[in-house]
């Protein structure tokens, strides 16, 4: 927020919350056909919303505001949903000046099918660069850390352009590639585009391959076109690479596990189709062994030992008795892969 010029007097008022939406009205008397930008600020001093009052409001133009379109719709910035409640205030983007009406949202939550890199994670990445730049003045840090917080706001609030141009100025900015990559290849997985995420996220790991948050949304890109084994690779380097209780860690440990599971089946039919069922037995033998409460991996074994028989008229019962002849197949399975290592151990 920019509180050097005052010149300008602003009025207006935030007046909702409706639907995840910010709305209001502002309006300069001394500018009446100038679109006034307006952010939107929690009770952290955090911007948790951008946009421009420019939308038409049939009751503006009686009351005296200019031509009535200077009405406000502003998305709300993922930040806001961390499960607490937060205070939000409206402001005049380039004189600082608050509009009447403080509202409250929230607690609200909100999950994707992908990890996002929080602002807080991007902004470390930032920092830990602007510290190795050389003769970098104070107040030139200060000004991209700006540009980065802005940024983040527009890429969070749909503003898809605006935040794709902003990335990429930063990086020309700072030549920090890798972190510009991440979020550009976050905006097209925002936006279906996985394809062209995972080529986002192959230049980030391009640019920075020692920093976990490329691979981990290579991993994201490449679940999400149901690659999972080089998925599981690629979130296996980002764990490698994570510091130790990161955000990083704590995601892709996550993002494995749930790779694990829903990638199973994949890898299971790819081994079987290639000839090899003794190593999807072993696959999931060692899966059951460290999850003994994944039905899925004793489904697929169940049916890998005993495949389903294609009888032209069944006899009654005979389901339940494979499914039961499954069960006791997989409990025998995994009892003589336990004799197997206990006789394989050295002894002491």
């Amino acid at each position: 927020m920019n509180t050097a010029s005052t010149a300008l007097h602003v009025l207006g008022n935030f007046d909702t919350i409706h639907e995840e939406t910010a709305y209001g009205w502002a309006f300069s008397p001394q500018q009446p056909q100038q679109r006034l930008a307006v952010e939107l600020i929690d009770e952290r001093g955090e911007l948790a919303g951008y946009g421009i009052a420019e939308h038409h409001r049939e009751d503006l133009a009686p009351a005296g505001i200019g031509d009535g379109h200077h009405q406000f719709k502003l998305a709300l910035a993922y930040s806001l949903y961390d499960g607490e409640e937060h205070s939000l205030t409206a402001f005049d983007a380039n004189t600082g000046q608050p509009l009447q009406g403080t509202h409250t949202f929230g607690p609200a939550t909100r999950s994707f099918a992908f990890d996002l890199m929080s602002r807080e994670a991007g902004q470390q990445w930032l920092i830990e660069h602007l510290r190795q730049t050389p003769n970098l003045t104070r107040q030139r840090a200060e000004s991209l850390l700006n540009a980065y917080r802005l940024s983040c706001v527009l890429h969070e609030t749909h503003h898809v352009e605006e935040a794709r141009n902003a990335w990429h100025a930063i990086a020309e900015a700072t030549g920090l590639h890798g972190l510009s990559h991440c979020k550009q290849g976050e905006l097209h997985l925002l936006q279906g585009q996985h394809s062209d995420a995972l080529a986002s996220y192959q230049r980030a790991v391009d640019a920075a391959p020692e920093h976990p948050w490329p691979h981990l949304g290579l991993a994201n890109a490449l679940q999400q076109l149901g690659r999972y084994s080089e998925a599981e690779s690629a979130v296996q380097q980002a764990l490698n690479l994570a510091p130790e209780a990161s955000q990083a860690q704590a995601q892709a440990s996550a993002r494995l596990h749930t790779l694990q599971r829903t990638g199973l089946p994949e890898r299971v039919n790819a081994l079987v189709e290639q000839g090899d069922s003794q190593a999807a037995t072993r696959l999931l033998i060692e899966r059951l062994l460290a999850h003994p409460d994944e039905q899925e991996a004793a489904e697929l074994l169940g049916h890998l030992l005993l495949p389903a028989q294609e009888d032209d008229e069944p006899l009654p019962g005979q389901d339940t008795l494979h499914a039961f002849q499954r069960q006791e197949r997989v409990l025998n399975a995994l009892l003589d892969h336990v004799d197997t290592q206990l006789n394989e151990s050295p002894r002491t």
